[in-house]
């Protein structure tokens, strides 16, 4: 069994956290059956959930870390090894417990973010405390930054090879990622969202979202979650 624990970080030297990362992190206190605890270095206050000040990385391999989200990462992995348990990205919106998840037998679960190319993304994963893959991604994660791209260390397959072949528990696309980056009509339009197979969740990318759309896409995530039988 893994820790029951969701975990979600937060560097403020990014900006506030808009209405829909904390709509993200009240839903996954009200779904998760999990003890949802934020990691971050600034004081915020949401009902139900547990903050835990830190420090996040400002350099590393002699260089300065230009965006936040990989001090993140950094950070993340550094819990992960330490204390096991699952995690999140703050654009992650949940509609189903873990609880069933944080019991299986594995040390590991992660989910695909796109089967066809093999990409596990670390937006969300779960894991038990100082396991091997955990202990590897980490370590391959601070050897390869700052990468050649923003992106070029966000996902577990680029960061362990040998992933596919360990015994792992990896969730279907749909789990986290039924809405591909680009789907831009997810954020504008009102079409019948009993036609979309969600699963446990839906990442939303965040960095697409205009801020104009925030509202309506906050709609939509009330409207998916009364389908999928939980309050809105």
């Amino acid at each position: 069994m893994l820790p029951p624990t969701l975990n979600y970080f937060w560097n403020s030297s990014k900006r506030e956290m808009n209405d829909l990362e904390l709509y993200s992190l009240s839903q996954a206190v009200t779904v998760s059956g999990l003890n949802v605890i934020l990691h971050t270095d600034k004081q915020i206050d949401i009902s139900g959930v547990e903050v835990r000040l830190v420090e996040f990385p400002t350099h590393h391999n002699g260089k300065i870390i230009k965006h936040v989200e990989h001090s993140v990462d950094m950070k993340r992995f550094e819990v992960a090894q330490e204390q096991g348990g699952f995690y999140s990205d703050t654009d992650i919106v949940l509609f189903k417990s873990l609880v069933e998840l944080a019991a299986d037998t594995k040390s590991n679960v992660f989910a695909y973010q796109n089967k066809a190319y093999k990409t596990i993304c670390i937006g969300f994963f779960g894991c038990s405390a100082q396991n091997d893959i955990i202990i590897r991604a980490r370590q391959a994660y601070l050897d390869g930054y700052p990468g050649k791209s923003y992106h070029a260390l966000a996902s577990f397959k680029k960061l362990v090879p040998t992933i596919l072949e360990e015994d792992v528990f990896i969730l279907s696309q749909r789990e986290f990622f039924p809405v591909r980056m680009r789907d831009s009509t997810f954020y504008t339009q009102e079409d019948d969202e009993k036609q979309r197979n969600y699963g446990y969740g839906i990442h939303l990318w965040m960095h697409v979202i205009n801020r104009e759309c925030i509202s309506l896409v906050l709609s939509k995530l009330k409207k998916i979650q009364k389908l999928n039988g939980g309050a809105p």
